[in-house]
This record gives structure tokens, sequence and C-alpha cells, in this order.
């Protein structure tokens, strides 16, 4: 038996474990935790996924860690030059090290696993686990993104692109591979990062850095890029044959951390928006602006490797920035590829996974089991009911299938909205129809109710379709599938009033699209309910209010007792809201 354990151990930190080349569990740190983007060294998620697989910490043969810590002569070298550029710079930047290389065991509360940390993995995981014998591998941060990637398609050929804020030298890279034969055609260092980038004016637009990106993304379709050229002029510096540098005079990320911008940033965009405050026209311009060079950086990254490789028309795509769907969709609505793939966790979590590929032989790699997204924990019926009757008055009754679907169809179809917890947790951002909120997509007011009385968020954030699969191409633009709900894809013209609910400001979705052999109760439901209603669309957002997406029954009984949802569809039970114990608290959820 060989067992593989993979980690990220700082920002989105996660373990997976593999057993004789088969992907057992993935799980990032905050859905155990209950800490939104929780960095800190990921325990609880290596005692998940032990726990899951059956297996003890001294079973463990390998241990694979997402970053090579000692190539750090680029950054230095990237840091010193930023200082040299600005040397009021060297506060944050001294400030951010600090925090990276040093993690605070002695706080009672979660703290981001420090840079440090990575040296003395062994010592951290057996003073926690307990004693192993196993073999530990360093592997570069970029290609653990990539190796990830690449195996969600059985592709011979490709382009792969990963970038994100930084691995250990390089921001961005961009390899071919033919024929399972790697070339690195460009290497792009840090500073010089789109992932900082497009942070920084993140921040200064008044959003969360390395949470909020996703918020300034929904609300650029609402703008216009005039900005686009200064930024292109004056921040983001396109260089010949695909290159690129950051202005980090005026763009400093470090000190965007710290709430602090260069003055020359409002002269060229106007008062920075405060967190909290509604955005202005300039603002929502702004975000526009920086939506539209951040996607003219990516198409001239990869311009002249299509230029070079002209047969090679698929591409892969990871990376913290591959969360950027509205960017992904464009390079397959321009026809700059003929399909693209991005992974369910492309971010640093999905690394954990990707370490661990590093050390299996590809031939013993059981690919479906990396291809799917539900890597979590599937709970046990005496856990689901354990969970109910700690919050319900009296015992649910279990459904079989048929009218089960029948009930949950019915609900939807009669505008209620519905908290869906099903099989195994998804690993990544996405919820891809295990841990769900969903609805009608045929009522437009359906968007209201969500944003008000269940998700909490700003109103111009658009909600996600799910689609059947042998159907997405009658309501999207798209000719491909997109089983990770990671591309953007225009709203067909004859169908978009058929969905307003989840057809943004202008006319796009980000389409997850369900197949019956990935996700057949799921499949099943959206069958149901387009036999019922014409459209096998449902809108599909996360299940969770102001925090990360729950994991075990008990967190989803205590979210929907907090929202204002419907029912819970939990199992094979769906509970209404009058089930519930307290009316009190009830009545306070829907108020």
């Amino acid at each position: 038996m060989s067992v593989i354990l993979g980690l990220a151990t700082m920002s989105n930190s996660a373990a997976a474990l593999f057993k004789d080349g088969k992907l057992v569990a993935a799980i990032e740190e905050e859905r155990l935790t209950r800490v939104k983007n929780d960095g800190a060294f990921p325990h609880q998620a290596i005692a998940e996924v032990l726990r899951i697989a059956g297996l003890k910490f001294s079973d463990i043969d390998e241990v694979a860690v997402y970053w090579q810590p000692w190539r750090m002569v680029g950054r230095g070298m990237g840091t010193m030059r930023k200082i040299l550029q600005r040397p009021s710079a060297a506060k944050s930047v001294t400030a951010r090290i600090g925090a990276l290389f040093v993690s605070d065991a002695s706080s009672d509360e979660s703290q981001d696993s420090g840079w440090m940390d990575l040296f003395r993995i062994r010592k951290i995981l057996t003073a926690v686990h307990g004693p192993a014998d196993f073999k530990l591998h360093y592997i570069n941060h970029h290609l653990t993104h990539q190796l990830y990637a690449e195996a969600m398609r059985d592709w011979d050929s490709f382009v792969s692109l990963s970038y994100d804020g930084g691995g250990e030298e390089s921001s961005t890279i961009v390899s071919v591979v033919r024929n399972g034969k790697r070339e690195g055609l460009a290497d792009h260092r840090w500073p010089n990062s789109l992932g900082h980038f497009y942070s920084t004016f993140t921040g200064f637009l008044g959003f969360k850095m390395l949470e909020g990106e996703y918020k300034m993304m929904g609300l650029a379709p609402y703008g216009k890029p005039i900005y686009r050229d200064a930024i292109l002029r004056e921040i983001l510096i396109l260089d010949d044959d695909g290159g690129y540098r950051v202005n980090t005079a005026l763009c400093d990320y470090h000190s965007a951390l710290r709430g602090e911008f260069h003055p020359r940033m409002e002269e060229l965009f106007g008062t920075r928006r405060e967190p909290g405050t509604a955005p202005n026209e300039r603002h929502v311009d702004l975000a526009a602006s920086v939506q539209a060079a951040f996607e003219a950086a990516l198409h001239h990254i990869l311009e002249p490797v299509r230029n070079a490789n002209p047969d090679l028309r698929k591409l892969v795509i990871s990376g913290g920035c591959a969360l950027n769907v509205t960017a992904n969709g464009t390079l397959i609505a321009d026809g700059t590829f003929d399909e693209v793939i991005i992974p369910p966790a492309p971010h640093d979590a999905g690394c954990a996974v990707g370490a661990a590929l590093a050390c299996i032989p590809s031939e013993q790699v059981d690919l479906p089991s990396v291809r799917s997204p539900y890597q979590g924990a599937d709970w046990a019926d005496a856990d689901i009911t354990a969970a109910l009757d700690q919050y319900c008055a009296e015992p649910q009754q279990a459904l079989p299938v048929d009218q089960f679907l029948d009930r949950v169809s019915d609900l939807l179809a009669e505008g209620k909205i519905i908290a869906w917890f099903q099989g195994r947790a998804e690993f990544g951002p996405r919820a891809l129809g295990a841990r769900s909120f969903l609805a009608d997509p045929r009522k437009d007011s359906i968007r209201d109710d969500l944003n008000v009385k269940i998700k909490k968020r700003e109103h111009f954030r658009p909600f996600a379709p799910s689609v059947a699969e042998e159907a997405a191409s009658t309501f999207f633009e798209i000719d491909q599938t997109s089983p990770y709900m990671n591309i953007v894809a225009r709203v067909r013209d004859d169908r978009a009033a058929d969905i307003p609910a989840i057809t943004h400001t202008d006319q796009t979705a980000r389409v997850h699209t369900v197949s019956q052999s990935a996700n057949p109760l799921y499949h099943a439901l959206l069958t149901r309910f387009g036999e019922k209603t014409g459209v096998p669309v449902l809108l599909n957002t996360s299940f969770n209010i102001q925090e990360p997406i729950v994991y075990s029954p008990l967190d989803a009984c205590a979210t929907f007792a907090a929202s204002g949802v419907d029912a819970l569809v939990i199992g094979d039970y769906v509970v209404l809201r009058e089930a519930l114990k307290d009316d009190s608290a009830r009545a306070q959820a829907v108020a």
C-alpha cells in the first residue's frame, strides 16, 4: 500500500490524501475550522482526510509540500527593487515578510502558517499527529498548480498556464505539453504579478484583498472601461513577445494590504472607495477598466504561444487568477482556444493535490478520482438524523427517491428557496451541487430574496446557474462542458428571458454543466425540474452565510436555522422551516 499526503500550508491551506494512486479525500482547512480562507497549518484537514480513508498518520509513506522554500533569491531581489524604487514601501514589505515567516503559535485565534514552517514540516506534523516514517518532498509551486489542472483532461498536447500572486520566484508560467513532454515557454518573475495587480485594485475599490476580488469582477460589467488605457500606460505595461511589467511604485500590493496607496492612484482614478460605502460611477468604471486591462494582459501573454503553436487548440489554466471566470470565458468566446479547462480548486488549496501527483507515476494515477470535485466526507444517515433531532421538533420522514425528486422540484417551481446538502462535500470555492442554495432561475425577484434574506451580499454580484449538461448549449453560448463552474458564457438571446435570475447585467452567466455520471442525484433534480418547467436550469449559490461553505450535517442545520431558506434537503429528508424547534429564532431569521 502506498499512501501520499499532499499539503498546502499557508493561504487557503488544505490536505489531500492518495492511496495507491487514488485520491481518497481533499479538504480545505476552512471547512473544518469555519474560518474563511484559513491559512493555518492544516492539522484538522490532515486528520479529516485520514479519517475518511480509515488510516493513521503512521500509515503515510510520503508527504509532498507545495513550495520549495529555499528558492527565495528571485523574491528577495524583487523585494529589494521595490524598496529602492519606493523607500516608503519598506515598512509595508517588512511587515508582510514578518507575517509570512513567523506564525504566532501563542495566539488562541487561527493564524496563517508562516514561511519558516515549511522548513519544519516534519517536526510540526509529528508533534501533532504522532510519529511516522515518511519521505518528504518539496515541489515547485506552479508545477503543483499545473499538475492538478492538467489531470482534468486526457489531452496529450496542450498549452498550460499557471498564474497567481506568485510562487517561489515566478508569478506566471506558460508551458507547452506535447505527447507528455513539458517545455517551459514563458516565465514572468515576481513582483510582476497579475494576481497582485488585481488584488491591489480590489483594495483600492474598498473590498477585502485576497477575498473580495470576485466582488470587483461582479461589479465590472456595470461600468465602462474608461481607465483601461491609463492602467496599461502607467500600471500594467505590456512588453513585446508576451511580456508584462507591473509598476510596483504605483501599484504596491504590500502597501495596499495596509490600506495605503500611492497618491498617483487617486490622481489617475479619483478618490478610492471607503469600505462599506456604495460604489459611485467612477468606482464602477474603474472596476470595468481593471477587468479589461487584466483580460488584455491575459491575451497578450498567450498570443505568442498560440502563434508559435497553431496546432495547440486546448488550454489548461491554474493558479488563483484562474478564478477570474470572466477572463476565462473570453478565451473561448473569441476563438483563442477551442477548449479550456480549469480544475475545481485552481487556487492554492488545489496545490495539495498537485504536490502529491508530482510523487506518483502518471500511469499509476486514478484520474477519475482526481477529476471529481466531491472530495469531502459522505455522511451516514445516522449523522444526518442526529443533527436533525437537535433542530427539529419531531423526527423527520425519509422519502423514496422518486417522491423525493418530485417534492423538491415542486418546491422550487413554487418559488421556494432550498438548502441542498447531498453526498460528499466539494473541494474548492465552488458549490457544485453538494452544498448549495437552490432556486428557480425563472423568477427575477428571487435574486433579491437571496441577497437580502439569506446571502446578505452586494446587489451587483451575480448568481450562477447549474444546467443539465445535455441542455447547456440550448441556453448558453458554450460548446464545451464547464463541470467546475469556472467559465463565463453569454446567455443566448432567445433564452435570457427564461432565466433572468442568473443572467448578469451583460447577459452572461458563470455556467455549471452537470452530467449524469458526475452527480446523478443533482442531474436527476435538474432533469425533473426541466420536465415540469421546460427549464432544466437552477440558480445555484454556495450553502453559507458570510462563512465557509457548510461541511457537516450540523453545519447545514445551523446555517439553515439562521437563514430565511424555506426548506433543507439533506440526505433523504425534506425539512420545511416549520419543522424547526425554535419558532422565535425562525421568525427572527425570516425577518
